[in-house]
């Protein structure tokens, strides 16, 4: 189950690169519900619960958010909150089992706000939490797509918050 655990984490990896690379909120969303699925399945097979449940979350929030072109009535933001932290205490298994959904938590409030630019930033604060997490759950392939994510994000960062900034100037 180790060596699966690993190539599920490698492909949810090669989803969410590209994923942040896209301009658009529902095209980063759509890639980040398969990325989610294969992470869960990833979480699964380590027995790192909380991981695999709030990765589920994830998928169904970012399904659920890229069905409105505008902006998701805060009722549903709600609801997958309260969802989130019901899951997280019954998966609680340490501090360290919570750093999943407090990063899923604020990546959600991230993605319902819209801005790219925020969402971006949210994703750095969110990787570093997985970091400490798959660190201790020895999600190694998690651990090296989370950096790899991070290293991502700050990419994109750079390409469409940054770099459009000194243009301007």
């Amino acid at each position: 189950m180790f060596i699966l655990a690993q190539i599920l984490g490698g492909i949810a990896l090669i989803i969410l690169v590209i994923s942040f690379q896209k301009n658009k909120k529902n095209a980063l969303l759509r890639y980040q519900v398969f990325s989610s699925i294969f992470f869960a399945l990833q979480y699964l097979c380590l027995n790192a619960l909380n991981g695999c449940l709030m990765n589920v979350m994830t998928a169904i929030r970012d399904y659920l958010f890229s069905r409105f072109k505008n902006q998701v009535p805060m009722i549903y933001l709600i609801i997958i909150i309260l969802i989130m932290i019901i899951l997280s205490i019954l998966s609680f298994n340490g501090i360290i089992s919570l750093l999943p959904a407090i990063a899923v938590i604020i990546y959600s409030i991230a993605i319902w706000y819209g801005d790219l630019r925020v969402i971006r930033i949210v994703e750095v604060i969110s990787c570093l939490l997985f970091i400490i997490y798959n660190i201790k759950v020895l999600a190694i392939v998690g651990l090296v797509s989370t950096i790899i994510e991070l290293l991502s994000a700050l990419v994109a960062i750079y390409r469409f918050d940054i770099r459009k900034v000194k243009h301007r100037l």
